[in-house]
This record gives structure tokens, sequence and C-alpha cells, in this order.
């Protein structure tokens, strides 16, 4: 069953990858899966062969501002011990690597846009970080409301609509942009990114026939403008993707940080929904849904590989953090608006735990300081 799973799995990724564009790759970070050729002679350095090449978006002319200098990661330095007795001699301690300087950081960005709209916002911002060594994975969600106080080239902002100014300076540079302020920002390398809009997102969805969540608490929410009316009652649901839709974009209950923890929980259940049903005659819508509303900067032998170590990843094996008040982020205000202001070191600080916290589906947990889901 599991082999018949992989063939299926690299089947999808044969036919997307096989038609789409290219798009660049993410300047100024090495790719965290270790290049090797594959039986064709492939390797993941040569393969060019991207999802979807990133669609160029309607000019808006920016509020410039003057340049700011480029973003780098943070260095970690070795620390040095004085040796007892000695007045001049000093050692070098053996550095020790952050955790996720050792995993395989996507950078996924979901975005409302819209047709005939020219301005949209990027709603799911989160970082999966794949330990390909451990066996392990984890998803960390920024809310939408982070204040940045930095933007290259623009005034400062919320994070939510730096992938669209990154659009407006050159087509496809959006991603890249937003996720060279955040290396500096946590001191962790962002190797790839993925980008969906939330009208491919349903059609996914539906093309996989649906995906099985487990509802702890209450939700209900009514988004006019998708036309979505949305009730669920505690207990397993299957949703259609305008249903889907409704349950990641719903803030009736516990606002931006309970509806970041449902996106993380839609990742794995489609994850689940591809992996683990018959997927075979549901290939062509599939195929269409991805190809028309994925961008993304893997390669080929990298998507491969990726959805491999996926298939083999449990429910325990899943880590998750929100990064969330009291400490992480306050309530404020910036620029006329109700925004969050992150202590910046300390996110990075709770990042490098992430992989020592409980499993994301063992505790339900919300923040970063591992606390149960009270529901409302």
């Amino acid at each position: 069953m599991k082999a018949q799973r992989i063939v299926l799995l690299n089947l999808v990724l044969v036919l997307v990858l096989t038609v789409s564009g290219c798009t660049r790759s993410r300047a100024g970070a090495a790719s965290g899966v270790e290049a090797s050729a594959d039986a064709a002679g492939v390797s993941v350095a040569d393969a060019s062969i991207r999802l979807a090449a990133v669609a160029p978006t309607p000019t808006v002319a920016p509020a410039p501002t003057d340049a700011l200098p480029d973003q780098t990661g943070l260095a970690v330095k070795p620390h040095f011990v004085e040796l007892p007795g000695a007045q001049e001699a000093q050692i070098a301690e053996t550095p020790i690597e952050p955790p996720l300087s050792r995993t395989v950081n996507v950078l996924v960005l979901g975005a409302d846009r819209r047709p005939h709209e020219g301005h949209w916002r990027t709603d799911v911002l989160m970082l999966i970080a794949l330990d390909m060594a451990g066996r392990q994975a984890a998803a960390i969600s920024l809310p939408r409301d982070i204040y940045m106080d930095e933007i290259p080239g623009h005034r400062p902002n919320k994070i939510n609509v730096i992938d669209f100014l990154g659009e407006q300076d050159e087509p496809g540079s959006g991603p890249d942009l937003l996720a060279s302020i955040l290396e500096e920002k946590i001191g962790v390398p962002i190797h790839h990114f993925l980008r969906f809009d939330f009208e491919g997102f349903k059609k996914v969805v539906d093309a996989l026939g649906g995906v099985e969540i487990d509802v702890e608490c209450r939700v209900y929410e009514y988004l006019p403008e998708e036309d979505i009316n949305l009730y669920l009652v505690p207990g397993t649901h299957r949703l259609a993707g305008k249903m889907a839709l409704g349950y990641v974009r719903a803030r009736n209950q516990g606002g931006d940080l309970e509806r970041a923890r449902r996106q993380q929980r839609m990742v794995w259940a489609v994850r689940n929904q591809l992996l683990n049903e018959n997927q075979l005659p549901n290939l062509p819508a599939l195929y269409a849904a991805l190809r028309d509303s994925v961008q993304t900067d893997i390669g080929f032998v990298d998507a491969i590989r990726l959805a491999r170590f996926a298939l083999n990843l449990a429910e325990d094996d899943i880590h998750g953090m929100v990064i969330s008040p009291p400490d992480l982020v306050k309530s404020g205000w910036r620029g006329g608006m109700s925004v969050f202001i992150a202590d910046w070191p300390l996110v990075a600080e709770r990042m490098q735990t992430l992989f020592e916290r409980p499993p994301l589906f063992q505790t339900n947990t919300v923040g970063a300081e591992g606390d149960r889901v009270q529901c409302p």
C-alpha cells in the first residue's frame, strides 16, 4: 500500500512539474536538501523544473522610501572558556549548531488574491521546518498583524503586505523579500517557498474529494465575499473546498492565533488525504488545480524527496508553534493600525527549542508556552 502511495504521489508531482514554468530559487539560502543524482542522472543542482512560475501581478506603485541595507542571517559564534590557572590561554568550545539551521525550511504563503482586485494580502504565513535526519517536522505560524519596522524600499507596515510589495517591485520577488526579512529577524535560513491563493486552495481540496478535520471547539464564520456560512460543532467533519477555506479563515473563535493553529492542522489533513486514499481517479482535477494555483521554487528532485519524507511522518513527529502573546508578541498601535509587536530575539530563541515541545496533535497547543486550548 505504501509503495502504491509513493507511485501515485510521484505521478502527481511529475505531471505538475513537467508542464510548469521556471521560477528563480531563493537568493542567499543554500538548499537544505542534499543534492544527489537519481537513477536517470538528474541532480538537485541541475533540476530547473518548478511547480509554477510566479504570475505577474498588476503594477501598483508602492510608497517608496530610502532603501534599507540588505538583510542577512544571524551568525553562530563559538564560545570561549578560560582554563583554570592560565593567564592568557583560551580554547574554543565546539559551537552548538542551532536545530533549525539543520532543517529544510519552507516558507508557506496563502494569499487572498481575487480577480480584478489590485491589492492583496498574505493571510497564511507559516514556516515549515523538515528535520530529515531526525525524521520530524514542525510548523511555525506568524500572525498576519505583526508589525515590521524595516521593509527595504518601503515604509514600515504589517507583515502580510510584504509579499505584495515585493511583487510590485519586481514580479516574482515577493516571497524572496519576505524570506530575507524573516531570516534576519529569526536567524534561520529559509531555503524554499510555496505560495497558493485561496481560490486555488478550494480547487485542490475539492479535487482531493474533501478533507477530514477533527474539530475540537465550535467554529462559526460568515464570509460574504466568499459566500461562506460556516458552522461546525466538535467532532469529525469532512469539508469540501469552500468550507475548508472557511475553516482556515475563521476568526470569530480565538482570533488570528486560533486561526493559525487551524491552518497548521489543515496542512496535515491535506497531506493525509493525498497519501491515505486512492487518488488515481482524481489525478486530472488535482493536476489542473495545482498547476493553476501553486507557485514554488522547489525543484523536481527536491519535491519528490520531500514528499517521500512527508509520507513517513506520523502524528507524533509533528510539532507546532504560533508566535503569540503575551511574551512573544504584544498588542500595540503603529501608523494608525492595531498591530502585534514582536520580541524577535525571544522568538528566535523559542524557535530553536521547537522540537523539544510535545507533538502538536498530543497537546493541542496554540501559544509558544504550550498552553492547552480553551474553547471560547
